[in-house]
């Protein structure tokens, strides 16, 4: 399968989440990464979203 640019991959979320509800796109998303991977993501968007958990 051809790699998909940002624009497209956001099309396919979006639809993935309205198939499979946005709780369970998150679940999967987050069980599909390492460790790392997740806390990396966690930490960028507790960045972006201004929660300050991981301060």
């Amino acid at each position: 399968m051809k790699h998909l640019d940002k624009n497209e991959l956001m099309e396919k979320l979006d639809e993935m989440v309205a198939i499979l509800g946005a709780e369970t796109v998150l679940e999967e998303l987050a069980r599909a990464m390492s460790s790392n991977e997740l806390q990396d993501n966690l930490e960028y968007v507790d960045r972006m979203q201004e929660t300050e958990l991981f301060n």
